[in-house]
């Protein structure tokens, strides 16, 4: 399977794979979610985006802002985003990517000093695109604090892989919250889930369009 589906670099000689939440990662390590066959996965985030006309965005672990250029490719370019990631290899291809939109910035820090998240301008959109899993105990305390208390946001986007995956491999140990969302629906006004399926590494995602108020 590895073969013909996008996935990436493991040691395939261990009895247990640990998969590495590492902050600083190569931009290489990266590469099945920038194949066509991933392409569904942001599409999906950046229609919700549009559904809602949403004009001020924070990107939690943007990586290169792959949302951006579905945004620009269909049409849609009126708002202020602001996107930041652990890892400066991606962090610098985006900037460089974007260095002409004064409307768009790039950030590379921790999430651990929350001065990170600081903008000038009003956010009606935070994207949490695959990174609170790295969050396990506190993904919901966390997410309530940035989303809601920071920002006053009125709306989120969660994109996190489900636990049920057809394209996986058994001996990986992945932290995985989609089966603990309870939370979130139970706290905000709306929460749309949909799942997109696609060929690659872990590719089943629950992509959630939450109203926060």
């Amino acid at each position: 399977m590895t073969n013909t589906v996008p996935w990436p670099k493991l040691n395939e000689q261990a009895e247990t794979i640990e998969v590495p939440l590492r902050e600083n990662y190569e931009f290489k390590d990266m590469w099945y979610l920038d194949t066509p066959e991933a392409y569904p996965i942001f599409e999906t985030q950046a229609d919700i985006i549009i559904k809602h006309q949403s004009k001020g965005i924070v990107d939690v672990g943007c990586r290169h802002g792959p949302v951006l250029k579905i945004l620009h490719d269909k049409g849609y370019t009126d708002f202020k985003y602001m996107g930041f990631d652990t890892s400066q290899e991606p962090i610098s291809i985006a900037a460089q990517a974007w260095k002409d939109y004064d409307n768009i910035e790039f950030r590379c820090g921790s999430w651990d000093d929350e001065s990170i998240f600081d903008v000038n301008f009003s956010v009606d959109q935070v994207i949490w695109s695959g990174v609170l899993l790295y969050r396990p105990e506190d993904h919901f305390d966390f997410f309530d604090r940035i989303t809601n208390q920071r920002y006053q946001s009125k709306r989120a986007i969660i994109q996190e892989p489900t636990w049920t995956q057809r394209i996986w491999d058994e001996r990986l140990k992945l932290n995985r919250i989609t089966d603990d969302l309870d939370s979130y629906k139970q706290a905000y006004a709306s929460f749309e889930e949909t799942v997109v399926d696609t060929e690659i590494f872990a590719g089943r995602r629950l992509i959630a369009d939450i109203g926060i108020v």
